[in-house]
């Protein structure tokens, strides 16, 4: 059973990986092929929106996942509605809307693209015909009625075809060109786009060349016999003699356990869970080994092994560094 899950996910695409292919081709082969996953601010409080929406539901207001192995889609919609017999998917965003030239209200194409997948999903899985979806823009008090369509379904049936094609591809997609939508995007310390702009045009003039410092804590635990756990969202950490001190996970980079310090096993799973890296040092402050979930570069990697498997290349960074050593 758990064979087939995997297959299945392997072969459907998230509606939300689907937004990010429609927001920068990049983005969603960082997430999904290299497996690399960040968290900012805007994260957060977009989470922190869905929570209190939940809060407020009412009994016509539903949450549901489904998947659709005929279209190649799966997802879990904000919130489901059935108003005059029509069922109608609803998709929550905290920001502002996009406005045409006579400044009024329109739905940004990501997330156009995401509300018509939502709703080509519910009918291929249910069985049923589906109208329309709509868009809370929450920042403009906004809703936005998005049609689906024949042109709606065949944009959505194109969008998954080509993210289906890309996700095979060995190769990451270049930097996007418009730059404001690396301004705020959660994966730009990753994906370096201001730094990968200028190694290819070295009279482009950079934003902020260098991505901001994560501005999480990097706990060390150094006194022995101190213990890590959790209690809610936040971790605990226990002390001899010294009152119990909480951090929120959000607050939290790394934990680094020196001695004989310890960790208790669902401190470790939601570490994982919240991309919070665990690392081992010995009391003599020998590195001994981690517990980390985040994933490395594959294609990175694959290019720093083929560099120095060619000799030339090796002895031209060689006399690079003598000189630099030099200056």
């Amino acid at each position: 059973m758990e064979s087939q899950v995997n297959d299945s996910i392997k072969t459907t695409i998230h509606v939300s990986a689907l937004h990010a292919f429609a927001y920068c081709q990049r983005l969603f082969y960082l997430e999904e092929v290299e497996q690399l996953h960040t968290q900012n601010a805007s994260v957060f409080a977009g989470r922190r929106l869905h929570t209190e929406l939940e809060k407020q539901e009412d009994e016509d207001w539903e949450d549901l996942f489904l998947e659709s192995e005929e279209l190649g889609l799966r997802g879990r919609m904000d919130a489901l509605r059935t108003l005059d017999g029509q069922t109608i998917p609803y998709e929550h965003k905290r920001g502002r809307c996009c406005r045409d030239n006579q400044k009024q209200p329109q739905a940004w194409e990501s997330d156009r693209l995401q509300i018509l997948a939502y709703a080509y999903l519910i009918e291929s899985a249910l069985g049923i015909t589906v109208t329309e979806g709509r868009i809370r823009y929450h920042a403009d008090n906004v809703l936005i009625h998005v049609p689906l369509d024949d042109a709606g379904r065949a944009t959505a049936k194109a969008a998954i075809q080509a993210a289906q094609q890309l996700r095979q591809s060995p190769y990451r997609p270049p930097v996007t060109e418009n730059e404001r939508l690396c301004v705020h995007c959660s994966l730009a310390p990753v994906c370096l786009p201001e730094e990968a702009r200028l190694s290819h045009n070295r009279e482009w003039q950079p934003i902020c060349l260098f991505p901001l410092d994560d501005d999480r804590q990097v706990i060390h635990i150094l006194e022995p016999g101190t213990v890590v756990g959790r209690t809610g969202e936040q971790i605990k950490i226990t002390r001899r003699g010294q009152p119990v001190e909480t951090v929120a996970a959000q607050q939290i980079a790394q934990l680094v356990l020196h001695s004989f310090s310890q960790i208790s096993t669902q401190a470790l799973y939601f570490c994982v869970e919240n991309d919070i890296g665990v690392h081992f040092v010995s009391g003599g402050g020998r590195y001994l080994g981690s517990f980390d979930s985040r994933q490395g570069s594959i294609q990175r990697r694959i290019c720093q092994y083929a560099a120095l498997s060619n000799s030339e290349f090796c002895l031209q960074l060689a006399r690079q560094l003598v000189q630099c050593r030099g200056e």
